[in-house]
């Protein structure tokens, strides 16, 4: 088989939106469970522990398309949420934070 650079790139960015979207949906519920009111916690929880786990572009992206969906109807969007994002994402970076309890922390002495 005989794949170029660009159809490799192009599966690994698919491949790191879909780990995205699902690693997303997935601490938003635990999230939720926890019943935490506070939003701009959980944007930044969620944005660090998905930069970790699939990658700080992916978690980027699907943070600004979830304003562009709150933007259309699907909720209400605000640039503090985008915000939070960047200090997740910022979080995930650090070589100290490494996994979910790790970001939670983090974020809530931030928010």
């Amino acid at each position: 088989m005989n794949l170029s650079y660009a159809s490799i790139s192009s599966n690994k960015r698919v491949d790191g939106l879909l780990c995205a979207v699902e690693s997303a949906t997935y601490y938003k519920r635990v999230l939720e469970f926890q019943n935490l009111e506070v939003d701009k916690y959980r944007h930044c929880t969620v944005s660090c522990i998905v930069g970790i786990e699939c990658g700080i572009s992916s978690s980027a992206i699907i943070g600004v398309a979830k304003e562009i969906y709150d933007l259309f109807g699907g909720g209400h969007a605000e640039w503090r949420d985008l915000f939070a994002n960047i200090n997740g994402l910022r979080l995930s970076q650090r070589a100290d934070i490494q996994n979910f309890e790790d970001c939670s922390a983090s974020c809530k002495s931030i928010y």
